[in-house]
């Protein structure tokens, strides 16, 4: 399973706003607030990605509407 990058750029942000505090004690905390969900590819290899739970609830929002 692999990370998708909208998930990659957010731990990035993450890194770079709360790293490098005594014992990461800000860093910790935000990266558990961190939702994540599988998603498989309906098309090409069928790979399966972990993406932003939010991301995912955006889309299925926009698609209702």
């Amino acid at each position: 399973m692999k990370l998708h990058p909208s998930v990659i750029e957010k731990l990035v942000r993450i890194y770079s706003n709360y790293g490098g505090y005594r014992e990461e004690t800000k860093l910790k905390e935000e990266l558990r607030k961190v939702d994540l969900s599988s998603y498989t590819q309906q098309t090409g290899n069928e790979d399966t990605f972990l993406v932003l739970t939010e991301d995912i609830l955006r889309h299925q929002s926009q698609i209702k509407e």
